[in-house]
């Protein structure tokens, strides 16, 4: 047994209240996702559409999605590049799909322009036959500013949606479908491929 894995054993066994609920990882399954491979349990979607290369230059509109294990992670790692030891809080143990959603920045003569993201749908099709709301969300907020100090902020979103819903959407081929929104305009359509279901062990 490696002392990371040791390591992880020791961080998630003072979570043993919390952790043994079944809408909870398990400590078992902390433990093994802390010591996964990099980017186990994640996939990143961007939308290159139609735009032109000069279009959202300064980000492109995308979607990184977790699975429970990919999230706790993804945070794992981030807390190592900070040589801060990790601790998941009840809410990262969550048996969730977590999906940040970011959308288009780019300049134009004026300044900056970004787009908010305030509202992240799940739909089994374009027509919307099925559609899940996420059980929780909160944004992350973004700012920009060009040579000549003209800024702009905007929103991405921290969507989180639980298992049984994501179950709802999916199709024969276990794909669904990712709708953001600014208020009520529609920004982006995203499909979760066969490709990205199978990496993510959906």
């Amino acid at each position: 047994m490696t002392m990371r894995y040791v390591y992880a054993l020791l961080l998630v066994s003072v979570s043993l209240a919390w952790a043994q609920s079944p809408d909870h990882l398990s400590d078992a399954e902390i433990a093994a996702a802390v010591v996964a491979r990099p980017d186990s349990g994640f996939v990143y979607i961007e939308d290159m559409g139609f735009t032109t290369p000069s279009y959202c230059k300064a980000q492109m509109p995308s979607e990184a999605i977790f699975t429970p294990a990919g999230w706790i992670n993804a945070q794992s790692i981030h807390a190592k590049k900070q040589y801060l030891p990790f601790q998941p809080t009840p809410e990262d143990t969550l048996r969730v799909v977590t999906i940040i959603s970011k959308g288009c920045a780019n300049g134009t003569a004026g300044g900056p322009v970004c787009d908010t993201i305030s509202r992240v749908a799940l739909l089994s099709d374009k027509g919307g036959r099925v559609v899940v709301e996420s059980v929780s969300q909160h944004p992350l907020s973004q700012s920009w500013q060009n040579g000549y100090g003209a800024t702009a902020a905007c929103s991405a979103l921290v969507s989180k949606f639980s298992l049984a819903d994501v179950q709802k959407v999916r199709n024969g081929k276990g794909e669904f479908l990712i709708a953001t929104f600014n208020g009520v305009q529609l920004l982006k359509t995203y499909t979760v491929k066969e490709k990205h279901i199978k990496k993510l062990g959906l």
